[in-house]
């Protein structure tokens, strides 16, 4: 019995996805052939989830400030604001 195969973080295929080692805090890493980048399905640092954008999103929305987002999320202020950044460019 095949484990099911992660989807690609980047392009959301998973059809093209292969095992690529281990990273170094011991979690399995896969490399997608279709966008040649690799990802884990999970991560201790909090800042490389797939979803974070849609997290802060979620919390801004709710006037949250960035410091807030930081703490709550345990996720450094430097990347909560880069997300920010991303996301106001993208509304532009």
């Amino acid at each position: 019995m095949k484990k099911d195969t992660p989807i690609c973080h980047y392009c959301g295929r998973a059809d093209r996805i292969k095992r690529h080692g281990i990273g170094r805090t011991g979690r399995q890493r896969y490399y997608c052939a279709e966008c040649k980048k690799t990802f884990q399905t999970y991560y201790i640092y909090k800042g490389k989830e797939q979803n974070i954008a849609l997290q802060i999103e979620r919390l801004l929305a709710e006037n949250y400030t960035p410091e807030r987002i930081s703490n709550e999320m345990q996720v450094r202020l430097a990347t909560i604001e880069a997300h920010i950044r991303q996301l106001q460019a993208s509304n532009l």
